[in-house]
């Protein structure tokens, strides 16, 4: 099967995880493309909450799935997400690292949908 090279996924790591295995990658990605963007909505709402605690909690829990993602711009910025939350320092940082983490969000679900489709 060709490989595809995507701007903003590099599926390396779930390939190495799927070990070949398409359905097997077939679900992973089903599991990204639903709760990737559930996650940043959630995250979004904490933030409008100013809820830090379970902020840092629910970034914390995304670096397992953004490994999946490899796109290294959005695991930064959600590790920056983490740091902030759980410092509770340069708090007014957030809105603009929720924006970024959102806008990358929406381009890497695009690719993740293409290579669903391609499975």
């Amino acid at each position: 099967m060709n490989v595809k090279t995507y701007q903003h996924i590099n599926l390396e790591y779930m390939d190495l995880m799927a070990d070949g295995d398409d359905t097997m990658k077939k679900v992973m990605l089903e599991m990204l493309i639903t709760e990737l963007p559930e996650e940043v909505e959630k995250m979004r709402t904490l933030l409008q909450c100013s809820d830090w605690k379970e902020l840092r909690s629910v970034s914390h829990k995304m670096k397992s799935t953004l490994a999946f993602v490899g796109n290294t711009e959005m695991t930064n910025t959600n590790k920056e997400i983490e740091t902030i939350a759980n410092d509770e320092s340069g708090l007014e940082q957030l809105p603009t690292l929720q924006d970024t983490l959102e806008k990358l969000t929406n381009k890497v679900m695009i690719e993740l949908k293409e290579e669903m489709l391609r499975l």
